[in-house]
């Protein structure tokens, strides 16, 4: 990738906020794209290696590869899941017959819900055509996920200015002119004052489950509800944006921030795991939160615990169905 391409894509691997950076720019991308991109920084950065002599930027580099490696080893974890689920349902509609296969298609529509069912994942009332508008945005922002902050602004901006290409009202342009300089000034502010460090990446909730299973009775209450709201949108964090607290006007990835920032000032200096390789006590209180400062050693040593409740009813509709089936075959 030249320097012109990196200038106008904001792509680049020269360190760990970069490459998670990146990843969020690639958001807006489809899949095969992101995968590609990816793929193709990685190649870079290990030519870039050979050349480099300074300790720090390789240190820089190679944690910016592991961002990458870590992702496109996220994302094969999950095509593998989902190949092996194609082969069950496969395997399970060749030994059925069509009665079944209806009754198997309700089982999915129950255990999964569509799409269209759950919570959006764009927080709303964001907008641009004027200064209070523009402030109003930041507003609904606050306390929200830093990169979703950033990324939200920056796409605010991007739509402002294409708006104002085809405005000609005069009083229509000044205050959308005047709204993206409040917009900007917050990126400025966003950049000087380092907030993307501040940023809480989610864990899986398959993780979480585990968490919840190793700490036992030290679960809190809010741990719990948070736990059920994560499971209620199938793991989507964006959703969470979306979804209000208990007893609270504030949604979920608010007050999960909230309480991680005091969690990780009061666990700054706890030590994360223990001689086996398993999480601290300390450690897993920021698990619960779907958070880890050790993201990626988490993903090697924690398995994850799938939900079992819907497991077992399938199987015991299944059954039912079958013995059913079998009973009015032997009527007839």
């Amino acid at each position: 990738m030249g320097k012109d391409d990196k200038e106008e894509t904001g792509f680049g691997f020269k360190d760990r906020a970069k490459a998670e950076d990146t990843l969020r720019l690639l958001e807006q991308h489809d899949m095969n794209y992101r995968r590609l991109t990816v793929t193709g920084l990685l190649r870079r950065a290990k030519r870039v290696l050979t050349m480099t002599k300074a300790e720090d930027k390789i240190k820089n580099i190679k944690e910016a590869m592991e961002v990458f490696e870590n992702w496109l080893a996220d994302l094969n974890k999950d095509k593998t899941d989902k190949d092996e689920k194609r082969t069950e349902k496969k395997e399970t509609k060749v030994e059925k017959n069509g009665d079944d296969k209806e009754s198997s298609s309700d089982e999915e529509m129950e255990e999964r819900p569509a799409k269209r069912d759950l919570p959006a994942d764009k927080v709303p009332n964001l907008g641009f055509k004027d200064v209070d508008a523009a402030r109003n945005t930041l507003k609904e922002l606050e306390g929200r996920d830093p990169d979703y902050q950033q990324l939200a602004v920056k796409g605010l901006i991007g739509s402002a200015k294409r708006v104002l290409t085809c405005t000609r009202d005069e009083t229509k342009l000044s205050n959308i002119k005047e709204a993206i300089s409040v917009l900007e000034k917050f990126l400025d502010d966003f950049d000087s004052l380092h907030l993307s460090k501040q940023n809480n990446p989610y864990l899986s909730l398959g993780i979480v489950r585990t968490a919840a299973k190793l700490a036992g009775d030290n679960v809190t209450d809010q741990q719990k509800s948070f736990i059920a709201a994560y499971a209620s949108v199938n793991g989507e964090y964006k959703r969470l944006r979306t979804v209000k607290a208990e007893g609270s006007d504030k949604t979920w990835d608010i007050v999960r921030n909230s309480v991680l920032k005091e969690l990780k000032e009061k666990h700054a200096e706890a030590k994360l795991f223990s001689e086996k390789d398993e999480p601290t006590s300390e450690h897993l209180q920021l698990l619960l939160w779907a958070y880890s400062p050790e993201q990626a050693k988490v993903k090697k040593v924690v398995s994850e615990t799938k939900e079992e409740k819907n497991e077992g009813e399938s199987r015991k509709r299944r059954s039912s169905a079958r013995d059913e089936e079998s009973s009015k075959k032997k009527k007839e």
